[in-house]
Formats: C-alpha cells, structure tokens, sequence
C-alpha cells in the first residue's frame, strides 16, 4: 500500500465516525417517527340522550330511546348511562280538628328504569326522590279553604334524585351496538301523602319525568403504522448510508 493511500485511509477515520453518528440519527428518527405513529390512534367520546317530559303519576312503561353506537367509529370501550329524575307537586291542607296541629307534607315517588336487553341495570334503578316539609296550624278556623290559621296550600315541591353507571364488559358493550336504538322504559308510582291531625282535610298533587343519556367511549378506527415497521425503514436507510460510505472507503484504500 503506498503512503499516499496510508495517509487516506487514516483520513478516512472521521468519515467512519460520521458514518455511525448519521446511522444513529437515522434510528434515532424511526423512534421518532413510530411514536409519532401510535400517537395517532386518539379516545373520542359522545353523547345521546332522551327524555320524558313531566306528568302526573303514576307512570307506567314511558319509552325512553337512545341511539345505538356506530361500529364504523371505532371500537368501543365503555358506556357511561346516567339516569336522572324529578318529582314535583302541589298540596295543600286543612285541620278540622279542635287543637293544635303538627302537619307533615311528604312528596315522593318509586323511580324504576328497565330494558328488554338483558342489561343489567343493578346500581341505576330504583331511584327514589322525595321531599318533606313541616307545618303546625291552629285548631279549625271555621272555614274549609286550605288556608288561614288551620291550613295551608304549597306549591313547586321539587324532589330529584340520579345515578349512573358504568359498562366496559364486552357482553354489555354489545348490547349497545348496531342499527337503530336501544330502548329503555321509566315508571314511576307516587308515594306522597299529607300527615297530620286524626281530622284533616288534604290533597297533594304528583308530577315526575326522568332524563337519560348515554355516552360512548370509542377508540378511533384509523390505520396506526406498526412502531417496528417505522423503525425497520428507519435501519434500511441507515444502512443504505453505511454501504454507500464503506464503498467510498474501499476506494480510497485501493488507490
């Protein structure tokens, strides 16, 4: 080997080390860009919901529906259903007894929700709302109106109550998949009364309705390049560059 091919082969050194810093960028870049990849798949959520609207009870079987999950979206992870009720009234009272009264205004109602699915809705039904107010009144006034010193009228009782639960088993998850909607059905039996004197005229009024909802936790259907392809591509350029420097290499060193 002549001295002059001595002296290129020793100045070939730096290109080596340049050589293994560029094929460790170029790994560097697949990690770079598989990560990038996997953080492509994204959560996504949303929501559907129904109602019934507030009427006297009792209510027996009133449809509540909400729209199934579309399977086209992604794949579905988990289903949060929120149950909510409200029970309004109106009552009003009248002692007809001679003394002094304590009076006890109870609203109230058994909340159920149920389902021909076969979901299991143990934690969300029963619900039961209910609301109490208290009143002491003076002995008969004389007139049977609801009012005066022996009675009273009341209005906008308010009494709610809501649960909610989540799905994540894969038999449930079913059940909320597909075409069209997954129905639900709310009842609701009053319980409200007026308490009181052992000569007490009353009434008390009963109104519910209910809200549902159902949210959708999905992961999103979207191709996810594979991290060890990215990383694959990123080592076949590297040692493109390797092959291509070694070549070099030999040139020098056979001149």
């Amino acid at each position: 080997m002549s001295n002059h091919a001595i002296v290129r082969l020793k100045n070939s050194f730096p290109m080596t080390t340049k050589l293994l810093n560029s094929l460790a960028a170029a790994t560097t870049l697949a990690g770079v860009l598989a990560t990038a990849g996997a953080a492509n798949a994204a959560s996504l959520s949303y929501s559907k919901s129904a109602s019934v609207a507030m009427q006297e009870t009792d209510i027996i079987n009133a449809p509540l529906s909400v729209q199934k999950f579309d399977s086209s979206l992604g794949n579905l992870t988990s289903v949060i259903l929120n149950f909510s009720t409200n029970v309004t009234g109106d009552a009003g009272f009248e002692n007809r007894g001679n003394g002094q009264a304590n009076v006890t205004v109870n609203l109230g109602a058994n909340i159920t929700l149920g389902t021909d699915n076969g979901l299991d809705l143990t934690g969300i039904s029963p619900l039961s709302p209910s609301v109490s107010q208290f009143y002491t009144v003076s002995g008969f006034d004389g007139v049977n109106d609801f009012n005066g010193t022996s009675g009273k009228s009341i209005t906008g009782l308010v009494a709610s109550d809501s649960s909610s639960k989540t799905f994540t088993d894969a038999n449930d998850l079913a059940k909320f998949i597909g075409a069209g909607n997954l129905n639900f059905l709310f009842n609701a039996t009053a319980n409200s009364n007026v308490t009181g004197s052992g000569n007490m005229a009353s009434f008390i009024n009963t109104l519910a309705g209910a809200n549902l909802s159902v949210t959708y936790n999905y992961d999103t259907a979207q191709a996810v390049p594979e991290p060890t392809a990215v990383l694959g591509l990123g080592l076949f350029a590297g040692i493109g560059l390797l092959s291509q420097r070694k070549k070099s290499w030999l040139k020098i060193s056979n001149s």
